[in-house]
Formats: structure tokens, sequence, C-alpha cells
């Protein structure tokens, strides 16, 4: 416990030095970009993989929680004169006296804070964080009683409701309507304040994944009559478990309209929610290195997989295919001795291999042809990435990357079997196999005539 204790703030001070020097170096406001979108994005992940890794309910409404955290931010965080011009004469003297985060603080005699922008957008976070939950609690109450599609349909449904909602005419005096918020500061949106919350969320996350909170989640996404027969309060999880989520969704919206600086209702549309199912699917349901890792891979290639959109010749795309191909034959190969499974190549995995090899030979053959060196632009190769990679990953691991798994210190540090134990060796066939395992029946052999 000690040693993964020192390991775990050796790497979180190495990782505060690194942020440390990329921010003093030039030139590396792109990756600082990537990284505090990685952290937004991964609060906002973990967080949706609270309700559908651990609880294991499909939940489509994250982006209205999202929103609800960012209105509110971007409403206490406001100067007085970006926040004037937008306020009807019936509510600009209600919002004047109860949307004013600075009154509030210096009517409490918390003028140091008021005075500190860093200290008072801790607070707005904190406040946008509980109005996401309180609308949690309002959604998750009723709508948590209905299983499968329809409750994945009824939260798609008040998602909406909450995206579209500043676009009424009664809430528009406050949110502006269609035209949204502009001119938060940003001088708290940065790298920092995202990396610390970031760290926050995941250790937060991880004790109450790892509690009795943690494992009745876990308990009722198994089996739900099972989990009430041993004393679980189905209801009581659920709502709990939403109100969490919907918590550092409110967050992580606030974040995100702190970084970007304003706020609209196409900000956070479904596309938000249906990137950090991808993410999560990708990493692992109920895994929360899953989901950072998954949401990682989502946003790196967004952000950097602009150059395959870019004009080339023709044969660099018969190329990138035969790397595709080969990479998903070697992929499904090594997936099948990693599980000690025969044969190692199925017929059917052939395939990815035959077709590698021959838009190789191509590409060699054919590379000085008209037709191989026009020019071709492949738009929308990054999503189509995003699309091979999550394909390969359902086909050959379902549960994702890390499946259920975490990272933990023991993984490098302990001990490693070689040897597959005895429950291993009766879930490989192969391996009791007489006719597949060689050594099986020269065992069974010895054993009948000792």
């Amino acid at each position: 416990m000690m040693r993964n204790t020192l390991l775990t703030l050796a790497t979180v001070g190495l990782a505060i030095l690194g942020l440390f020097l990329l921010t003093q170096a030039e030139g590396s406001s792109g990756l600082l970009s990537a990284l505090t979108l990685i952290f937004i994005w991964g609060i906002a992940a973990v967080s949706l993989n609270l309700i559908n890794g651990q609880l294991g309910i499909l939940s489509l409404g994250h982006h209205g929680f999202m929103l609800i955290g960012g209105y509110v931010t971007a409403l206490l965080m406001l100067p007085e004169k970006e926040r004037a011009p937008f306020r009807t004469r019936l509510l600009s003297d209600w919002a004047r006296n109860h949307l004013d985060l600075d009154k509030w603080l210096r009517g409490a005699g918390l003028d140091f804070i008021a005075n500190s922008i860093d200290l008072k957008f801790v607070v707005a976070l904190f406040i946008a964080g509980l109005a996401a939950a309180v609308v949690g609690v309002i959604v998750g109450a009723p709508s948590l009683r209905l299983k499968g599609d329809y409750l994945a349909i009824v939260t798609f449904g008040f998602g909406e409701i909450i995206r579209l909602l500043p676009n009424a005419p009664e809430v528009a005096a406050l949110t502006n309507g269609p035209l949204g918020i502009k001119g938060i500061p940003g001088d708290a949106g940065t790298v920092w304040w995202t990396f610390f919350a970031f760290l926050f969320v995941l250790w937060f996350l991880t004790r109450l994944k790892f509690s009795s909170y943690g494992r009745a989640f876990e308990g009722i996404r198994e089996d739900e009559i099972a989990a009430e027969a041993m004393g679980v309060n189905l209801a009581y999880h659920k709502v709990l478990a939403f109100t969490i989520s919907a918590f550092f969704a409110g967050v992580a919206g606030g974040l995100y309209a702190s970084y970007l600086q304003s706020v609209d209702t196409q900000t956070f549309n479904f596309f938000v929610t249906f990137f950090l199912l991808v993410a999560i699917s990708l990493g692992g349901l109920g895994s929360i290195t899953g989901a950072v890792l998954g949401t990682a891979i989502v946003v790196l290639v967004r952000i950097y997989g602009g150059f395959l959109e870019k004009p080339y010749p023709a044969y660099v795309g018969y190329l990138g295919g035969a790397v595709v191909m080969l990479s998903a034959f070697a992929f499904s190969a090594y997936i099948r001795k990693a599980r000690r499974l025969r044969p190692v190549v199925e017929t059917k995995h052939l395939i990815f291999g035959a077709l590698g090899v021959a838009l190789l030979l191509v590409t060699v053959f054919f590379r000085n042809e008209p037709w191989m060196t026009q020019t071709v632009q492949f738009f929308g190769l990054r999503k189509i990435l995003l699309a091979v990679i999550l394909i390969l990953i359902m086909i050959y691991r379902r549960e994702g990357i890390m499946g259920r798994a975490e990272f933990s210190w023991k993984l490098i540090f302990g001990p490693r079997e070689d040897v597959p134990t005895e429950e291993q060796r009766k879930q490989d066939a192969w391996l009791s196999n007489p006719d597949l395992n060689p050594d099986a029946a020269k065992k069974e052999d010895d054993d009948a005539s000792a």
C-alpha cells in the first residue's frame, strides 16, 4: 500500500512537472489544447461510465447535464457589461440581484474569494455541478423505473428538452436564446484547472467504485433481482448514481464553456453524448482507466488526424488500406494467441491478410500508373478511422481495451504467472484435448501406466 501510494504521488508529481515545462515551451499551444480537451472530456466520460458501465444503464442524455453546467458557469462568471445587454426589463432586476456571484460572496463576507477569479471559478463550478445534479434527480427519479431501450429513449428525450430549453422565450432572457453567451472569462479555463479537476474526479470515482456503493452499483448491473434480494435499494442507488454522474457532467460542461469562452445550444448537442459513448465503449464499459484511455484516443484522432484528410496521390490510399488490413490480420492472430485459442488463425481472418497483400501488390506494381498518381482527398477519414478502430474492438474484444479492469501498480511490479493455472486449463478446451494437445495425451498415458 505504501509503495503504491508513493508511486502514485510520484506519477502525479511528474505529470505536474511535465505540464509546467510544456507551458513554458514555445509552440506548445496545440498540445496544451489537446491535453485540456482530454481532461475535460475525460471528466465527462468517466461520469457517463458510472451510469452506462458500472450501473449498466444506457443513458443518452449526458449532453443535457453538460449544457446546464456550461450555462450556469457562464451566468455566474460573466462580467456585468457582458451580461446586461441580453436581459429583459422584466428579469433584469431579479437577475442583477440573484445571479451575481460577486454580490453573493461579498454579502457573505467572502471578499477574498470574490477578488480571485480562480477561487470564484471553483465556486461557480460547484454550483454548476449542483444545478446539474438537481436536474439529474428530477430526470432520474421517474425515468429510472424503466429499463432497456425505453430508458435510453426517455433519457435522450430529457437531454434534448434540456438542450432546447435555453431557446424558449421564457428562458431566453437569461440565456440570450440561440445566440448564446459570449465573453466568459477564460483565465480559469486553463490546462491547470482542468488537470486538477480531472485528478479529483478520478480519485473520487475510483474510491466510489471500490466502496460499498460501487459494489452495489455493480450488483445492480449484473442482476437487479439478486441485488434487491441481498438488500440493495434499487431506486436509491440508481438515483444516487444518476445524480453523481450529472454533477460531474455539469462540472465538465462548466470547464468546457470556460475553455471556449462561450456557450450556446449547439455546443452540447447529441453528438457530444455519442462521442462519449464511443470513448467508453472503446476503452471498456465499467473501467475508469478504459474511459480515460478511450477519451484520449478519440480526442487525439480528431485533433491530430487532420493529415489524413489532406490531398495525397491515390497510391497512398491503397497503401493505407493494405496497412489497415494487415494490421487487422495481425491483431486477430495476436488476440487468439493471447487467449490460447486454436487454431491461431481462422479461415475468415485470412481474408484480412489476403486483401492486405493484394492491395500491397497493387500499390507496388502499379504505383507509376496515371490512376495511381492522381491526387485525391479523403474527406471524413478521421471519423472513418475511429469507426474502424471501434469495429475491430467490438469484433475481437467486445469488452473494450481494458474490459472492466483498472490500472494498478501490481500489473507492473506484481508477480506474473507464465504457466496457466488449473482454472485456466479447465477453461481452455484445446489444452485438455488430447487430439489438439499432445502433452495432454502423454500425461494421460503416464497416469494410466502409473
